[in-house]
């Protein structure tokens, strides 16, 4: 039976070489035409994400055409169809996460590999090309970081532990939680500080050590729950808003759930879960 730790350590050396391919071009890089959103971020579609996207799926379809498989860029895949449509374990790619920051010429992007089975999500791999770094995780073996050269090598890096006690609460485009938590944590919206505060916080930023918390309205599993799950590999609580288990992602057609807490500690965890409740 394919593992998910199978699955993460046989795509290292394309998603190494494919990270390569986006530095190589990020300056220079081709863009199209803006997709359905809310906000920028959700608009941008380069190249890079295309392109990315179908080395990936040829790799995967190499070794595991029984596997399915999910992307942010699904409506322009080739090769989506040639997966399983409901197979035990689906990988789910987003090619740039971060693709409005790609565009711009910034460090902070990574290609997020997440594998789910039928229940939640059990796998998952955020390879930063700029900051020559890659976090990885499967389900019950703990959370790992490694080098550049590590993830090269195909090496295993070291175990990832969340210890900050410091950082502030991000979310994404959510003024009202904002302005619910702000009396009782330092909170930062990544959709603001993108323009006001250039590359200071970021969607990576818990398990760098730099964020007490995450809070996602809704989650989608390609980037912020894969995230959350290397998170909570790392010993972070991931839960819904409401401190229950989030639930699968695969019951939503975009891979989604309706909201994702992601704490460091218990005690901030406890606070936002509280003062989210209170009326």
């Amino acid at each position: 039976m394919t593992t998910p730790y199978e699955v993460l350590t046989y795509l290292f050396p394309f998603v190494a070489t494919a990270g390569a391919y986006s530095a190589q071009i990020q300056d220079r890089v081709g863009t199209h035409a803006a997709k359905d959103g809310e906000t920028l971020f959700h608009h941008a579609l380069s190249d890079a994400d295309l392109t990315i996207q179908s080395f990936l799926e040829v790799a995967l379809l190499r070794r595991y055409p029984h596997l399915s498989f999910f992307s942010e860029e699904q409506e322009h895949s080739l090769n989506a169809k040639y997966f399983l449509p409901d197979a035990e374990l689906e990988v789910l790619l987003d090619p740039v996460d971060g693709t409005r920051s790609y565009i711009d010429n910034r460090e902070h992007y990574q290609i997020i590999v997440t594998i789910h089975d039928r229940s939640e999500i059990v796998g998952a791999l955020c390879y930063m090309p700029r900051r020559q770094r890659c976090y990885y995780a499967s389900k019950g073996q703990g959370a790992f970081v490694l080098s550049q050269q590590e993830f090269e090598q195909g090496a295993s890096g070291r175990r990832l532990t969340l210890a900050q006690r410091e950082g502030p609460v991000l979310l994404f485009n959510a003024p009202d939680l904002q302005a619910k938590l702000s009396p009782y944590m330092s909170i930062k919206d990544l959709i603001t500080t993108y323009s006001s505060e250039p590359g200071r916080y970021n969607s990576t930023d818990l398990i760098e050590g730099l964020a007490l918390a995450t809070l996602h309205r809704p989650c989608q599993a390609i980037d912020a729950g894969a995230i959350g799950f290397i998170a909570a590999e790392a010993g972070a609580i991931v839960t819904d808003f409401k401190g229950q288990a989030p639930g699968s992602y695969r019951g939503s057609a975009k891979r989604m759930v309706p909201n994702l807490v992601v704490a460091a500690t218990p005690e901030i965890h406890a606070l936002i879960v509280a003062t989210l409740a209170a009326d």
